[in-house]
């Protein structure tokens, strides 16, 4: 088995005081037996007496360096890779182990495959949306793919040598999530159910996404006893309270939320009064581990009323509208003019400004950079954090 971990600047025994919060660090291990990759996604290299168990290979642009830096850390055969869900960041870096020769069982939970047929299918569609969620310089999106080789319908055990490994299907960001339990070491690896802010629950240019499952899955790991949390982004969580601190309190923010949507429904107001009346639990919003940073709490509100209403919004006007280009032509007539119109541009780049959530970013800015085309001007940029890229 590997050598000892040193302290890690990538774990945490307080998640609640996580003071100078990092996604990134070094290759290292993390515990005698697990070694920790960091590039956007945390990889996980697991040692066992048959073999390492690979938890999300992550991107394919970094496969090479994950493969490299596990290889330093352990020679074992890799006998097992798993997928917590068929995002790109996750499940797309095994291509530089297959092509070592390693032949290993892929796991991931029975959706995952209907994930990557979905993905061939609307690949123009999905390189669109992560270029503008991400401001990337051109569609970026896989049209290649490692297959599951093993699938999970609800669960399933795992014996690698001696280690028994517990796998348990979960929905939240996807409906395809897997995570693991090794009961004898402790060690709950979670994917994206924990990811540092607050549940990527509501993309508003993505898929259904699923609050209520998602904070079932949240409290049924609290009910392990893990010793040690792996997340699928941030820092690694030491300690059963810890643990159960940070998944816990990340189940009871989302049913703030699940709970006032279900209450102001249930008494007829609209989508539009629900959106703007719902606010999460205030106490747990201050936590380092729910910071609304990349998703918002308004957007899992409208993924709710999308998921348990229609898409109408409940103003008439917006049930069968004219297109924009009418709406437009009309809206400049009624300003006086297109000299009126053009302080577009600035006004999506103070709305750029005071978003807090990189979804709301990247709209905001794909909005500024075609008004800024259409009047002669360069788009502009930014720096990019991805969590989502699926």
């Amino acid at each position: 088995m590997p050598g000892d971990a040193d302290d890690s600047p990538m774990v945490t025994d307080d998640p609640t005081h996580a003071q100078g919060l990092r996604i990134r660090a070094e290759p290292h291990p993390v515990r005698p037996d697990v070694f920790m990759h960091t590039a956007f996604v945390n990889t996980y290299a697991v040692s066992t007496d048959a073999g390492l168990l690979l938890v999300d290979p992550g991107l394919k642009q970094n496969g090479g360096s994950v493969h490299e830096a596990v290889k330093k850390w352990s020679d074992a055969p890799l006998h097992t890779a798993l997928y917590t869900h068929g995002h790109i960041d996750h499940a797309f870096g095994l291509g530089p182990w297959l092509a070592a020769g390693e032949r290993p069982q892929i796991i991931a939970q029975e959706n995952c495959a209907a994930r990557f047929s979905r993905y061939r299918l609307t690949r123009g569609l999905n390189a669109a949306i992560n270029q503008r969620q991400f401001s990337l310089p051109r569609p970026v999106f896989p049209d290649e793919f490692d297959w599951p080789t093993i699938t999970v319908r609800d669960s399933m055990v795992q014996r690698i040598g001696e280690t028994e490994v517990r796998y348990r299907a979960a929905k939240g960001e996807t409906d395809d999530a897997l995570y693991a339990w090794l009961p004898q070491r402790g060690y709950l690896f979670t994917g994206d159910l924990i990811v540092w802010s607050a549940p990527n629950c509501g993309n508003p240019q993505k898929v259904q996404r699923y609050p209520v499952e998602w904070a079932q899955a949240l409290e049924e790991m609290a009910g392990l006893g893990a010793e040690w949390l792996f997340p699928g982004h941030g820092l690694a969580v030491h300690g059963q309270g810890a643990v159960k601190t940070i998944l816990t309190e990340t189940a009871a923010w989302l049913r703030s939320i699940i709970d006032q949507v279900l209450e102001r429904l249930n008494a007829g107001q609209t989508p539009e009064e629900i959106v703007h009346a719902v606010e999460p639990d205030p106490e747990l919003s201050k936590r380092p581990f729910l910071q609304a940073v990349y998703d918002h709490p308004e957007f899992i509100v409208r993924n709710l009323l999308r998921l348990w209403g229609g898409w109408w919004n409940g103003n008439a006007a917006d049930l069968r509208p004219a297109t924009w280009d009418v709406q437009g032509r009309e809206i400049v007539a009624l300003a006086g003019g297109l000299n009126a119109l053009l302080a577009k541009r600035d006004a999506y780049r103070e709305r750029l400004a005071a978003a807090p959530d990189l979804m709301s970013q990247g709209i905001y800015r794909a909005a500024m950079n075609d008004a800024i085309r259409a009047l002669g001007g360069e788009p502009e940029g930014a720096a990019r954090r991805a969590l989502d890229l699926g």
